[in-house]
C-alpha cells in the first residue's frame, strides 16, 4: 500500500495556489477568485461532520470549481494526477443522481382540465423554449389557436408571451413637477428664491404637468370552452406586472374573482398555481352579466376602473339575463378610458356576433379583437400601445329581442 500524497494530510493556501498554477501552464484560464473558491470548498469539506478530505474529495472539488469548459477536463485529469497523484478511475466517474421529475404542466392539462397549470415546468425548460424559436417556426406558431396547440407548441407559445411588450398608454396627472420651462409659474418657488436678493426674483420657477401610465384591467372569463385562451392571457398579465404596469386581473365565471396579488408572484408558475386555489368556479360555467354588474358595484369607483384600459376576454356565451350584461357595460364604458373586447370565436372568418350576451355588450365596445392566437395578443399591445385620441361614440342602449 502507498502513502498518501503529502498534500492530503495539510491542504494549505499554498497548495491551492501552486496547483492552480499548474492549470495555467497546461493552458486553463482560472483566476484568482477560483482559486479562493477552490481553497474554501475544500475547508468546508473537511469541517463537516462524519466527512474526511480524501483524493477524490480534491478533485472533485476542483473539477466543479476551476474547469469552466468540457473540452478542460482532459488538461484537468492531466495534472491534478501529475500534482495530487493517480485517481481511480471508478472514483472519476459519478453515477448522475436520480431526479424526480413532475409531470409536466401540459401533461396535466391533457389529463383532466380544471384549475390553471403552468404550461412550462421551470426556469430551465422556458430558457430552453426560448432557445428552440426559429423563425419560421415563430411565424406559424402566432397563428395557430391556444386551443389547438400541442404541448410542445404550448410551453413555446408562453416563451413567446413572455416577449411581450406593450406600451400603455398615459395621461395628464394633477400632480405638477419642476421644470425649466412650462405652463404654470410656481408661485411659492417664486417667493423662496427671491428670499436671498431682497425680494427681487432673478429666475422664475415654473411647474408642468405629470404623465402617468393608464392603468391596465384584464378581464378574463374562466368557463369551460375559455380554458386555453384564459391561461395566455393569465400568462400575459403576469407578464405586465413583472414589467412594472399598473394591471388589475380579474377572472369571471359564476362570479368575479380578483387575482391580482396572485400575479405577483415572481414566478409564472407559482402565481398561476396560487390562481387555481384562489378561483372556484374554473371550467364552470358563464354568468358574464353578474359578474360585470358586480366589477362596477365592488370597482366602480376605483381607480382601476376610472380612466383605465379595460380588456375582457371572453367568447360572449352567456347564461345570463342580456339586458344585465348591457346595463354593466354601459356603466363600463363610462368610466373606463377604452374598451377593447377579446373574443376568441372572432378568429373565424364565419364569426357574426349573433350571441345575445356577445350582442348586448357589442354597443359598448371600442375594440372588438380576437384573442385565439399569438398574432391577435400581438395586435392587442398595439392598440394598447396607440397614442392618438380616440373620439368616444355616444352610448345608446343595446337592442334586445
Amino acid at each position: 500500500m502507498t502513502a498518501p500524497p503529502p498534500y492530503l494530510a495539510d491542504v494549505t493556501g499554498r497548495t491551492c495556489v501552486e496547483f492552480v498554477g499548474l492549470l495555467r501552464v497546461r493552458g486553463l484560464p482560472p483566476g484568482p477568485e477560483q482559486t479562493v473558491a477552490f481553497y474554501e470548498a475544500l475547508h468546508l469539506m473537511a469541517a463537516a461532520p462524519g466527512s474526511s478530505l480524501g483524493l477524490r474529495q480534491i478533485y472533485w472539488a476542483g473539477r466543479a470549481v476551476l474547469v469552466g469548459q468540457r473540452q478542460h477536463g482532459t488538461v484537468y485529469d492531466r495534472a491534478f494526477a501529475d500534482f495530487f497523484g493517480e485517481l481511480p478511475g471508478d472514483e472519476r466517474d459519478v453515477p448522475p443522481q436520480p431526479r424526480a421529475v413532475p409531470m409536466s404542466a401540459v401533461e396535466r392539462d391533457d389529463a383532466a382540465s380544471g384549475t390553471p397549470t403552468p404550461w412550462a415546468a421551470d426556469a430551465e425548460d422556458e430558457q430552453a423554449d426560448d432557445a428552440r424559436l426559429v423563425p419560421g417556426e415563430v411565424h406559424l406558431l402566432k397563428e395557430k389557436s391556444f386551443g389547438a396547440m400541442t404541448p410542445q407548441e404550448r410551453r413555446r407559445a408562453a416563451a413567446l408571451i413572455r416577449r411581450l411588450r406593450p406600451e400603455l398608454p398615459r395621461r395628464r396627472s394633477r400632480r405638477r413637477r419642476p421644470a425649466v420651462a412650462g405652463r404654470y409659474l410656481h408661485v411659492r418657488g417664486v417667493l423662496r428664491e427671491s428670499l436671498p436678493t431682497d425680494g427681487e426674483a432673478m429666475r422664475l420657477p415654473w411647474r408642468r404637468q405629470r404623465f402617468r401610465e393608464r392603468p391596465l384591467t384584464l378581464v378574463i372569463d374562466v368557463s369551460g370552452s375559455m380554458t386555453p385562451y384564459a391561461k395566455a392571457l393569465l400568462r400575459f398579465g403576469h407578464t405586465l406586472k413583472r414589467a412594472g404596469h399598473r394591471v388589475e386581473v380579474f377572472t369571471c365565471g359564476m362570479h368575479l374573482t380578483r387575482v391580482t396579488d396572485s400575479l405577483r408572484k415572481v414566478s409564472v408558475d407559482t402565481a398561476l398555481r396560487h390562481i387555481g386555489e384562489v378561483v372556484d368556479d374554473w371550467d364552470g360555467g358563464t354568468l358574464l352579466g353578474t359578474s360585470m354588474r358586480e366589477l362596477v358595484d365592488r370597482y366602480g369607483g376605483h381607480s382601476s376602473l376610472r380612466g383605465a384600459l379595460l380588456v375582457v376576454c371572453s367568447d360572449g356565451l352567456d347564461r345570463d339575463d342580456p339586458a344585465t350584461l348591457g346595463e354593466a357595460m354601459c356603466a363600463l364604458s363610462r368610466r373606463a378610458h377604452r374598451v377593447v373586447w377579446l373574443n376568441p370565436l372572432k378568429g373565424d372568418p364565419r364569426y357574426r356576433p349573433l350571441a345575445r350576451g356577445m350582442a348586448a355588450a357589442l354597443p359598448y365596445i371600442d375594440v372588438f379583437l380576437p384573442g385565439h392566437n399569438l398574432a391577435s395578443l400581438e395586435d392587442l399591445c398595439r392598440t394598447i400601445s396607440a397614442r392618438r385620441v380616440v373620439q368616444r361614440k355616444a352610448k345608446t342602449p343595446a337592442p334586445l329581442g
